[in-house]
């Protein structure tokens, strides 16, 4: 069945003379999918970095001898297999107390 331009309602033909008038190509449309939620594995970007565990304290006297925080903090999570997420620093009166938080491995 053919439809003739006549039978076409005026709507249809005000919207085909815009899209002339504008052109294909600068004509928005809504999209179909508006997002895509990939699984885990079928990620790109960097993982998301979930705190498990934090631990910390003194800087002076840790246990791997470090001079600064990300020093110590990163020497933690490698003894624990773990992903260093955050380093915080706090200055105390007596020195600097370091923060680590960890992603654990999983189990």
């Amino acid at each position: 069945m053919q439809i003739k331009i006549s039978q076409v309602s005026d709507a249809s033909r005000s919207r085909r003379a815009l899209l002339k008038g504008v052109g294909w190509a600068s004509v928005w449309s809504t999209p179909i999918v508006s997002s895509i939620v990939l699984p885990v594995h079928a990620q790109t970007s960097a993982a998301i970095c979930e705190t498990d565990s934090t631990v910390g304290g003194p800087l002076a006297g840790n246990p791997s001898g470090a001079a600064t925080c990300q020093a110590a903090c990163e020497f933690e999570a490698a003894s624990e297999g773990a992903e260093l997420c955050d380093v915080r620093e706090t200055s105390t009166g007596s020195g600097t107390d370091c923060s680590c938080d960890l992603d654990l491995p999983s189990s």
